[in-house]
């Protein structure tokens, strides 16, 4: 029996490459939501704002699981692993002998642990009921407080004013997307574009507490500063769900251990996705990748491997995101550079920077610029050159040179 533990988007990929390769062993695949399983990037834009429904979010309709001999055991996690007996435990009771294991739990909001906390209106994204959750809160709310400038934070507040509401956008760091890009006229792009519309951003600001008398009334501010809020969406990253392995002998350090192979310290056992920290061999080093490219060809590989033919995934780090009806993408190592090169584009909000380490560019974002983005992509994935971005630099004269900070 190949037992997957999760049910999202590493898990179904994972299931799918077995089936592929020709793979006939049964499949159990065990999440702790109710709901079928169903793509994560809609919750905070098309579904938050009504242009998709839940249902058109589904991965697979609920027959495609029977008929390609997928058992899904749903709304009940796993509690435990026992590597000598090979089973899973489950907060139901059951335990569920494998002989192969992925673990494909994915990832769980970090809390933001201040006085008020646990007040009604504040709320999290990660899961298809928290994004409905959310939006019913937001059709009732007139004030919003997003704690944190990554994507998530960044996507809700750009939803939230569209349809009106007055948005405060607090970051503690001094800049949005602060793991991803480096340079303050690289986020400053993205600034923009969201106080160009509404959003008062605030950066270096954190949340002293939250207020009210049992549903929230305001949010107090490191600067002293109190403002009124209906509700408070909380959008500071995510940490890897491994509470059920700590002490079951598998590798752990944020995030599940694996090789190259996603393989972990023991011979039957994958990881894949958000909860897997891979080893990658052009950098020596292991990494945890937070992203639904990264998900999905991790969970292909992991189920190839499950079923016999085990492959190392290719990776090109990067996420993407709309905002305003704006598109973004991140792409490559944007961590990884001597100097940004800024490409300032014709209309507004159009703007691109490329991360660059000697002759090569390691990483780009670009930000309104979609009919160039394909072409970038494919350079950054094979580490071209500065010159041949000339199509991206074109005849503007570059704005700027920025030093890594």
């Amino acid at each position: 029996m190949n037992v997957i533990v999760g049910t999202g988007l590493a898990a179904v990929r994972a299931a799918e490459a077995m089936r592929e390769v020709g793979s006939s062993e049964p499949i159990m695949m065990v999440g702790s939501e109710l709901s079928l399983p169903y793509e994560r990037p809609p919750l905070s834009k098309e579904l938050l704002r009504g242009a998709m429904t839940p249902a058109d979010a589904l991965l697979h309709p609920e027959d495609y699981y029977a008929a390609h001999g997928i058992e899904l055991v749903r709304g009940s996690a796993a509690t435990g692993l026992d590597l000598r007996a090979r089973s899973v435990q489950l907060a139901n009771g059951q335990q569920l002998s494998f002989g192969r294991l992925l673990i494909a739990t994915g990832a769980t909001p970090r809390r933001l642990h201040v006085p008020g906390e646990t007040l009604d209106g504040i709320l999290y994204l990660r899961s298809l009921d928290d994004s409905v959750r959310l939006r019913a809160a937001l059709d009732q709310a007139e004030r919003v407080v997003v704690v944190g400038g990554g994507f998530i934070g960044l996507e809700v507040a750009a939803v939230a004013r569209a349809a009106g509401r007055t948005v405060t956008l607090l970051e503690a760091g001094r800049q949005p997307l602060a793991r991803l890009l480096h340079g303050a006229e690289v986020a400053g792009a993205i600034a923009k574009l969201h106080r160009d519309q509404g959003v008062d951003l605030r950066t270096e600001t954190r949340v002293n507490a939250f207020l009210g008398g049992g549903r929230l009334e305001g949010v107090e501010l490191s600067t002293g500063e109190r403002l009124p809020a209906d509700i408070a969406l909380v959008a500071v990253g995510v940490v890897p769900t491994t509470d059920w392995l700590v002490g079951s002998g598998l590798r752990l350090d944020d995030g599940v251990l694996v090789d190259a192979e996603l393989r972990t310290n023991h011979p039957a056992i994958f990881a894949a996705g958000d909860v897997a920290r891979a080893f990658l061999r052009e950098t020596g080093r292991h990494a945890r990748f937070e992203q639904y490219g990264a998900a999905h060809e991790q969970g292909r590989a992991a189920g190839r491997a499950m079923a016999g033919l085990p492959s190392v995934p290719s990776i090109t780090p990067g996420a993407g995101s709309e905002q305003f009806g704006v598109r973004m993408s991140v792409l490559g190592a944007t961590d990884d550079h001597d100097r940004i090169v800024i490409c300032p584009g014709n209309e507004d909000h159009a703007f691109a920077a490329l991360f660059v380490r000697g002759p090569v560019v390691r990483g780009a974002f670009v930000m309104g610029r979609a009919k160039e983005l394909p072409a970038v992509r494919q350079l950054v994935r094979r580490n071209a050159p500065l010159d041949e971005f000339a199509f991206l630099i074109g005849t503007t004269p570059l704005r700027k040179v920025e030093a890594p900070r």
